[in-house]
């Protein structure tokens, strides 16, 4: 115990002196960096007078703890006298110290002022320095309180936090107490204990019986969507993710693979691709001209989505060109749509049909 106060008397006084030694220059540092008319209270938007009152109510408040940690140290101190059996001279010191600190914090008349008081940046200094002062003894004393009810009163060994964890999730029995809960059977020596549930699984149980209602109540009652409807959902979006991809890369769309197109935007495409490059030999509505009637159901070529398409882009031996060179492979595919969705225009108004190969409309 006496090492104990010495070590923490020498804390305390050189703790002070560096205290007092950085407030001073930390001081000094402002005061050169603030203007030559500027005051604490200026910087701080308040007057003189509010500033001694904030000042003020924090120091009584400081006062007023170091005098409680001060009283409850000399009780702990005598206490711990008795229980050793006489007092010593550090303990005589101690307790006149603390005799002398308590009374001077309670002797100073604390008055609220009623006029204007003038507090000069020097002022201020000096007061965070005896705050400062007050903050360090009040840790001084918690301290040696601290490790005198350590020497004092017996602690218990603390658990670590993993092992209080463990034993709250697992409601486990100690080994030394398991007779407590031992149960009456016996199974050829084998005997059963009473244990509780652990209560990780039991809370684990409870919270899956949560969901379910939760999971039940909201796609049978709120309009959750359902297995059925999630799996439509999900093949439209896949099916626009994919016509979006071939759409950006007209390059892989090749007469083994081509679909025939029914949207609109397709087939308006298709539409102003026959205007502007197809009317010229087979005329308005695909009637025939200098082409052949692309709206009968016979075909010189195979007249199904694959064989119209491999016709536009390849060419035919009959004069037309091979577009593969002008338009990339979806734009044939949507003119070769277009063109199988033609209205039938019969002669005399279109031309006689050519070619052997049937396709039905």
């Amino acid at each position: 115990m006496k090492t104990l106060l010495i070590r923490n008397s020498m804390k305390l006084y050189f703790g002070i002196i560096a205290l007092l030694a950085a407030s001073t220059g930390f001081a000094e540092s402002l005061t050169q960096e603030a203007a030559p008319d500027s005051t604490i209270y200026e910087q701080l938007g308040m007057t003189s007078t509010q500033l001694f009152l904030v000042m003020m109510i924090f120091t009584i408040l400081l006062v007023i703890f170091a005098i409680v940690s001060a009283v409850s140290l000399k009780n702990a101190t005598n206490f711990w006298m008795k229980q050793k059996g006489g007092p010593g001279a550090k303990m005589i010191l101690l307790l006149v110290f603390l005799g002398l600190t308590g009374t001077s914090f309670g002797a100073e008349p604390l008055e609220n002022p009623t006029f204007e008081i003038p507090f000069s940046n020097e002022a201020f200094w000096i007061w965070i320095t005896f705050d400062l002062f007050l903050v360090f003894f009040i840790l001084f004393i918690l301290n040696t309180m601290n490790s005198l009810v350590k020497n004092v009163v017996p602690m218990k060994k603390r658990k670590p936090f993993w092992a209080k964890w463990s034993t709250a999730l697992t409601d486990a029995t100690p080994i030394d107490s398991e007779a407590s809960i031992l149960l009456d059977h016996d199974y050829d020596g084998i005997k059963e204990l009473d244990n509780n549930l652990p209560p990780w699984w039991k809370y684990g149980f409870y919270l899956t019986i949560v969901w379910a209602v939760v999971y039940f109540s909201y796609y049978m009652f709120f309009g959750g969507p359902l297995q059925e409807e999630q799996y439509l959902t999900s093949m439209a979006e896949g099916e626009a993710e994919v016509a979006q991809y071939i759409a950006d890369h007209p390059e892989l769309v090749t007469a083994e693979n081509v679909e025939l197109m029914t949207d609109e935007k397709s087939l308006a495409e298709g539409r102003t691709i026959f205007t502007e490059r197809c009317v010229v030999c087979h005329m308005e509505g695909g009637r025939g001209g200098v082409g052949p009637n692309l709206t009968d159901e016979n075909w010189i070529y195979d007249g199904d989505i694959r064989g119209v398409f491999t016709t536009v882009s390849e060419g035919a031996q009959n004069g037309m060109i091979a577009w593969k060179t002008q338009l990339n492979a979806r734009e044939i595919q949507s003119v070769s749509s277009y063109l199988l969705q033609l209205e039938p225009i019969l002669p005399p108004v279109g031309q006689e049909p050519k070619g052997d190969n049937i396709f039905p409309r």
